[in-house]
């Protein structure tokens, strides 16, 4: 015997309340369509389960069962309904990220600021971590976003990356060394006579500027994976450093940092949010997303 589940939620309601009419208005149906649904229910079931009164609604002996075995079951699918709005609206509910420090400043500190604004009930952790590890946790579900930098290759059919922006990097140095060490460059080879900061190998952002760059830049002397750390060592006037062009921008304005402009100097690059496929991600995850992409 297969019984719609409605049936049974229609019921409940009117045990609980003891009266059609407050069912009806809880379930925003009217008051006859109640009846007709108590009416087949107990058709399927073989048992009468309500005694009208004058005061309103008494279960019989079988209505008492049945109310027993939908109690909970009813309540359950009610929270969970109710949690779900919740979710759906972003009344409540939690992000978990991992990423690098760097990538954090460039694109992330803004969207949390916005986002934190506008839905003030979402949780927000955050963490660092090694790509790989943290693109094996959104798989698993421990964590619901990684950003990276990209171009990236992921080996999980169910993920999906989304890109969030585009970054330039550029050759800068400060004013200082420019002067002391009267610098002059006019091709990417001249780059070798100074003392060079660059990526640190093994990374994304390291890969493409020794693709680039093989065979052309022979040596360095710093090899630093954080932005910061290198645009602090430029600004220490401790050579000419490969860095994102944001990370360096207010130096530039200033004037107290240079850039150097000659072709094929700079490189383009994007970063990217690794999330569940949009069918698996949460909602607040899929709105986050929106915001880190303005």
């Amino acid at each position: 015997m297969s019984i719609n589940l409605e049936y049974y939620k229609v019921f409940y309601y009117v045990a609980k309340y003891k009266k059609i009419s407050l069912a009806a208005e809880k379930l925003f149906v009217s008051q006859p369509a109640i009846t007709q649904t108590i009416q087949k229910l107990e058709e399927q079931i073989g048992s009468n389960l309500l005694i009208r009164t004058r005061t309103g609604i008494e279960l019989t002996e079988a209505g008492k069962k049945l109310y027993d075995f939908t109690n909970q079951s009813i309540e359950t699918l009610d929270n969970a309904e109710y949690r779900l709005n919740k979710f759906e609206n972003l009344e409540e509910g939690s992000v978990r990220i991992r990423t690098g420090s760097n990538i954090a400043k460039l694109i992330l500190y803004d969207a949390l600021e916005k986002f934190g604004k506008d839905y003030p009930n979402i949780k927000v952790e955050i963490a660092t971590g090694a790509p790989n590890k943290s693109i094996e946790m959104v798989y698993t579900g421990e964590i619901d976003m990684v950003l990276v930098y990209l171009p990236y290759t992921i080996e999980y059919s169910n993920l999906e990356i989304t890109e969030c922006g585009e970054k330039e990097y550029i050759f800068a140095m400060s004013k200082k060394y420019y002067e002391d060490n009267n610098v002059k460059i006019e091709c990417i080879e001249d780059l070798n006579k100074y003392s060079l900061i660059v990526p640190k190998k093994n990374s994304t952002v390291g890969d493409m500027f020794y693709e680039k760059y093989k065979n052309i830049i022979t040596d360095f002397h710093y090899e630093i994976a954080q932005e910061q750390m290198k645009k602090e060592f430029i600004m220490r006037d401790m050579g000419i450093g490969f860095i994102i062009k944001d990370e360096i921008s207010k130096e530039l304005k200033r004037g107290d940092a240079i850039e150097v402009k000659i072709n094929g100097a700079s490189i383009k690059g994007a970063i990217g949010a690794i999330t569940m496929n949009k069918e698996f991600s949460t909602f607040a995850t899929r709105k986050l997303l929106e915001y880190i992409k303005e």
